[in-house]
């Protein structure tokens, strides 16, 4: 995407851009006419971030063979609607919420449009927080172009049910802490919400909020803005928020907590340097594009862009650096999916550092963010290139999964001429509820002492056996050595029908291992009368 001269208008522009700029940082939004400026100030990063998520949609949605499995773990908890999963909070199921109806396609098209949609947001955010910190939008702009270089916004974000929504709401967080702390206490509620929001996608932004309310206590000039009655109103609306999750793990024997718990051990390692390299290398880049441009980054003497600054600095720090030294300590667990949230923010605390207008500034500044709109481009065009060419696998990965889903699908319709309600047995199964039209449910229900990833709420017995259930066996296991009375011993009054193996494989490559399956069936007692 090429970017215009008026789109990327820098302090060059004189008194009247930078007082432009400063209205769109600080505007209460309210009268006509700033709405209007608003308008004009805002169309071109709004034209951008929806271009974003349009093509990366069109791309992602067309050419990836398979969704990952979170998309399976969000239909599945989107379908519990309960107010917390055995993993994160309640938004990351109702997130997926609006595709519960949706056929297996749109319910596909959607895992990734929701996902591009959101990143957008957090883009224009990333674009948002950097105008209020340096009041010039070429460096806004370059803070949320520079973020392209990172796989984090587009390729790494999609397997993951709720980074994504975290790289929604932490820069517009940030940004309404910056403004209820320094501008207007007006932001507070709003603050709240999103706040609220982004705690119930993933408890790591516990570790954000943790450290904001003991600075805003330690400082006698932040202080003064906690006695603002709207500030006790987002205090309100934030444990309205959160409250219901707190419920819900006390009746959960507090599962998510218990999920992190389970998958760790103490023992050194470089997973944490690791995991930092590998999602910090993108602001490291605009930095050294920064300083081979003859830009010396500076910290900022002015009031009003260092005391905001500093504050968010210490907010971001104070639990990373923790966080590292803990997964540098324990190995387990995925430390990538704790660090990337913190990547979005970080381009507009950088660009903030840059100095003033000087000779050739603001056109060296242009040329870095044509050179990083043109990243953007190219990101896309590869990612591309990497599926339809199938490297590595990329575009046949789980591809069988869908076959095996359609083939067992028609199976059970052509014996029994009723659909498929419930499916079990291996992990395999889940992928099932996904891709086999009208989505079965799992036949896995809660419990305490397993505490599974994903089950079926409110399951019962007699359900089961009136809709009957499709077993999945290990694979390469055949059915004269397949054993279900693990999963049967739960529902006593289930009988297997019929056990048949198949042949299926995982990938879509005609030279791929094919791979032997046990497949059960338990008959439905409840059958449609024949036409």
């Amino acid at each position: 995407m090429t970017l215009s001269k008026s789109q990327i208008n820098s302090a060059e522009s004189g008194p009247a851009f930078a007082a432009m700029s400063r209205e769109a940082a600080l505007a209460p939004w309210s009268s006509p006419r700033v709405g209007l400026s608003l308008w004009t100030h805002y169309r071109a990063p709004l034209a951008f971030v929806v271009l974003y998520s349009l093509v990366w949609t069109l791309v992602s949605g067309i050419l990836d063979p398979t969704v990952p499995y979170d998309a399976v773990e969000a239909l599945n908890w989107a379908r519990n609607a309960e107010w917390g999963t055995p993993k994160n909070p309640w938004l990351t199921g109702f997130a997926f919420w609006p595709a519960v109806e949706l056929s297996g396609p749109a319910q596909s098209f959607y895992w990734y449009a929701s996902h591009f949609s959101a990143v957008a947001i957090g883009l224009l955010g990333v674009w948002q927080l950097a105008l209020r910190l340096t009041f010039r939008r070429d460096l806004a702009w370059l803070a949320m172009l520079s973020l392209n270089v990172s796989g984090v916004v587009n390729i790494d974000i999609l397997p993951y049910n709720d980074n994504y929504l975290l790289v929604m709401l932490w820069p517009w967080m940030l940004y309404l802490l910056v403004r209820a702390t320094f501008d207007t206490p007006t932001a507070w509620p709003l603050f709240a919400i999103v706040a609220g929001l982004a705690a119930m996608t993933k408890y790591s932004t516990f570790a954000l909020i943790g450290v904001v309310l003991p600075l805003m206590l330690i400082s006698p000039k932040l202080r003064c803005r906690c006695r603002s009655p709207l500030f006790a109103l987002g205090v309100v609306i934030f444990l309205v928020i959160v409250l219901p999750n707190v419920w819900w793990l006390a009746h959960h024997d507090f599962a998510a907590f218990r999920w992190v718990g389970d998958q760790i051990r103490e023992r050194l390692n470089l997973r944490g340097l690791k995991a930092a390299i590998s999602a910090f290398y993108s602001v490291a880049v605009l930095a050294i594009v920064l300083r081979l441009s003859g830009v010396r980054l500076h910290w900022p003497t002015s009031p009003e862009v260092s005391a905001p600054l500093w504050l968010l600095v210490q907010v971001l720090l104070l639990p990373l650096v923790p966080i590292l030294a803990y997964f540098t300590m324990v190995e387990g667990g995925r430390v990538t999916e704790w660090i990337q949230p913190f990547v979005l923010p970080m381009p507009a605390l950088l660009v903030a550092c840059v100095p003033g207008t000087g000779p050739g500034r603001s056109v060296v500044v242009r040329r870095a963010i044509a050179g990083f709109a043109g990243v953007a481009a190219g990101v896309v065009v590869i990612y591309a290139f990497v599926l339809c060419a199938n490297v590595k696998n990329a575009g046949q990965k789980f591809l069988g999964l869908k076959t095996l889903s359609s083939v067992l699908d028609q199976r059970w319709r052509d014996r029994y001429g009723a659909p498929l309600r419930y499916v079990g047995g291996h992990p395999l199964s889940h992928w099932l509820t996904f891709y086999v039209p009208g989505n079965p449910r799992l036949l896995v229900a809660w419990s305490n002492t397993t505490r599974p990833n994903i089950y079926t709420r409110g399951i019962d017995e007699a359900s089961v056996r009136r809709d009957g259930v499709l077993l999945v066996g290990t694979p390469d296991v055949r059915c004269e050595d397949s054993d279900f009375t693990s999963v049967l011993k739960k529902w006593p009054s289930l009988e297997l029908d019929s056990t048949e193996d198949l042949i299926f494989s995982f990938h879509g490559q005609a030279q791929q291992k094919q791979k032997r399956l046990c497949v059960a069936l338990v008959a439905p007692t409840q059958r449609p009368a024949p036409d």
